[in-house]
């Protein structure tokens, strides 16, 4: 380091070492980060963190812009059924209706493991439509993903 008589190019060296530091570690964290293995979530995260963003995204379906999102939370299999054309519901609330009010008004009940696979209930309380879904998830590559919903007890609450 080079000493100075002058104040101000004493501070303005540290600022340069200070920037330097920073600039140094930041691309060693961004390829820690990278290769960091998948979050290994648990089934009732998987299935929270899926219809949290589902469900504010107003029910997108499958296409290519999002694929990458359903693709983390979606089993092959089940995403493939939900892709068909010949399917005449949406497969992720089993159902044809909606209630957009459902984004901030639903729960993820304890998930049930047996080895490879999870059960778990979801309960969309909306101002329209109550209604359960009974979510089936499956272990794919390491990660929970959901494989199955089957919607339940749909009650219309009669609200406008």
């Amino acid at each position: 380091m080079l000493i100075t008589s002058s104040r101000t190019n004493l501070s303005g060296n540290r600022l340069i070492e200070l920037l330097l530091i920073v600039l140094v570690s930041l691309p060693t964290s961004a390829v820690a980060t990278a290769n960091r293995p998948p979050s290994r979530t648990s089934p009732e995260d998987a299935v929270r963190q899926f219809y949290g963003w589902y469900l504010k995204a107003n029910f997108p379906l499958p296409k290519r812009s999002n694929l990458p999102i359903f693709r983390k939370y979606i089993t092959q299999k089940f995403l493939k059924k939900a892709m068909d054309p010949e399917v005449d519901s949406v497969l992720f609330i089993d159902a044809q209706d909606d209630d957009s009010t459902w984004a901030n008004n639903f729960t993820v009940a304890a998930a049930t493991v047996h080895g490879q696979t999870a059960t778990t209930e979801v309960t969309l309380t909306g101002q329209k439509v109550h209604y359960k879904l009974n979510i089936t998830l499956r272990r794919e590559n390491g990660l929970w993903k959901i494989d199955g919903v089957q919607g339940k007890d749909w009650k219309d609450t009669g609200s406008t």
